[in-house]
């Protein structure tokens, strides 16, 4: 199933939530990416010993529910384009008691090949917060199953360590993720797509202002292993901002750009990489529904 075609299922399923949805305590989330920053889904062989082409674009969404009930339990459910993982639906529900919680729930890869439709897998996780002075989280999500040996079975692999603290107006944190998705090519051999990110990132909120301002500053690196072991690699230093405005009580608008200050090639591409007139980016941009504060307003 093309992108296209699930952006468009995105927007049926957003609607459905739109319309179906309790209005208690409960947020619509729902967005869009475009850009060129990473390596597109398709390709299976090494790339050309050439600059990067700066026209390798990559794009999709995300859409998803939470809902908070009493006695500390939430429940989160959420379909995304991860440029890496491609297709994912998931499902978390959090139980927090004290300074601790602890989340788990399933997560599916959806359409991302011909040959397995559906992949199944599972999503746990826990944070540990002492209330506006220090927080530490955990998240690792993987696939489930015997292996790979069929052609186009594939695993989905995403971990996530995020340690933070909080100022005046502002929380800080460091975060390090890995994604992985290995998928087995029509020849049985395995093409494996990775990628790491080392984050430091500013919140900068206050209770009164209807917007508020998340600054990150970071590395990333892209690889792709093909049949042969060979890898073509990116790596990239990258700033971003996102702007959170509030339009109403019920309605949140959510703009993003992230820019690779400085993009090069790794491994296969050392000396290969984006031409330095080349603007590679990731922009941003969605929404978020409140339906309880909708309904209170009425």
């Amino acid at each position: 199933m093309t992108r296209l075609r699930m952006l468009g299922l995105l927007a049926a399923l957003t609607a459905s939530m739109l319309l179906t949805a309790p209005a208690s305590a409960l947020d619509i989330d729902a967005g869009a990416f475009f850009g060129n920053l990473g390596f597109p889904w398709t390709g299976e062989t090494p790339l050309p010993a050439v600059a990067y082409p700066a026209d390798q674009w990559l794009y999709g969404g995300t859409v998803a529910f939470s809902q908070e009930f009493g006695d500390g339990l939430a429940l989160e459910a959420e379909y995304r384009t991860d440029t890496v993982l491609h297709h994912v639906v998931s499902g978390m529900v959090t139980y927090k008691t004290g300074y601790a919680s602890i989340s788990a729930g399933p997560m599916l890869g959806t359409f991302n090949t011909a040959q397995t439709p559906l992949k199944a897998g599972i999503g746990i996780g826990f944070r540990l917060e002492a209330p506006g002075i220090v927080f530490f989280s955990a998240q690792a999500d993987s696939s489930m199953g015997a292996g790979l040996v069929a052609i186009g079975d594939y695993s989905q692999e995403r971990s996530e360590l995020t340690a933070g603290w909080y100022v005046f107006n502002a929380i800080c944190s460091v975060s390090m993720q890995t994604r992985r998705y290995t998928r087995i090519l029509a020849s049985g051999d395995p093409l494996v797509d990775a990628s790491t990110a080392y984050t430091f990132s500013v919140d900068v909120n206050k209770k009164s202002a209807p917007y508020r301002v998340l600054v990150d500053l970071g590395y990333q690196n892209w690889t792709r292993t093909y049949p042969g072991a060979v890898v073509d690699g990116l790596g990239a230093l990258v700033l971003g901002a996102q702007l959170s405005a509030d339009a109403s009580p019920g309605l949140t608008l959510v703009f993003g750009l992230d820019s690779g200050v400085y993009v090069f090639g790794t491994d296969a591409l050392l000396g290969y990489g984006p031409s330095a007139t080349s603007f590679m980016f990731s922009a941003t941009a969605g929404f978020v529904v409140h339906l309880g504060a909708a309904a209170q307003g009425d």
